[in-house]
């Protein structure tokens, strides 16, 4: 599944890099109106965007295989975005899970809901972090970028990338 979703990967990371920031926006804007409203529109984003992320994750593992192999990109700088990538997914999922069990409190709401979010601030954080990482991978490294049809290759092709024996 991965390598079917590969070519869609610069498609899909916007979906958690926008949602995530704006779920936690909307989650303060709920917060300071004391508005059901807003809170519910930031639980849709949150979940949405999380759903995301691991689509993005998903995808991202058939396009480190392009960008490693075929364009011999930095192992290092490919693994320092996946890293965070999966941290990403890791925390929302948490933040969702988190969510779901305060919605089905009564005691100890308050507390579960400073946990999510917390994690839904750290999601944004290291989705962030993870957009510029992917952005570095294009921008400085070339990943997945193609000229005339071909993937461009940023080294020789018997000099192996930083990082890989």
């Amino acid at each position: 599944m991965d390598a079917l979703l590969a070519p869609f990967h610069p498609i899909i990371v916007h979906t958690p890099l926008a949602l995530l920031v704006f779920s936690l926006a909307f989650e303060l804007v709920g917060l300071a109106t004391d508005s059901e409203w807003w809170r519910k529109a930031a639980f849709l984003l949150l979940l949405i965007g999380t759903v995301g992320a691991v689509l993005a994750v998903l995808s991202g593992t058939g396009a480190e295989h392009i960008a490693n192999r075929t364009q011999r990109i930095d192992h290092d700088a490919i693994e320092a975005h996946q890293d965070m990538g999966k941290l990403t997914m890791w925390i929302a999922l948490g933040a969702v899970a988190a969510r779901l069990v305060a919605f089905g409190m009564r005691q100890g709401r308050t507390l579960i809901s400073g946990l999510a979010l917390l994690l839904q601030g750290a999601a944004v954080v290291t989705v962030v972090t993870a957009g510029l990482r992917g952005g570095n991978l294009v921008y400085q490294h070339g990943a997945g970028v193609k000229v005339n049809g071909a993937y461009v290759s940023p080294r020789p092709p018997g000099e192996r990338p930083q990082g890989e024996s």
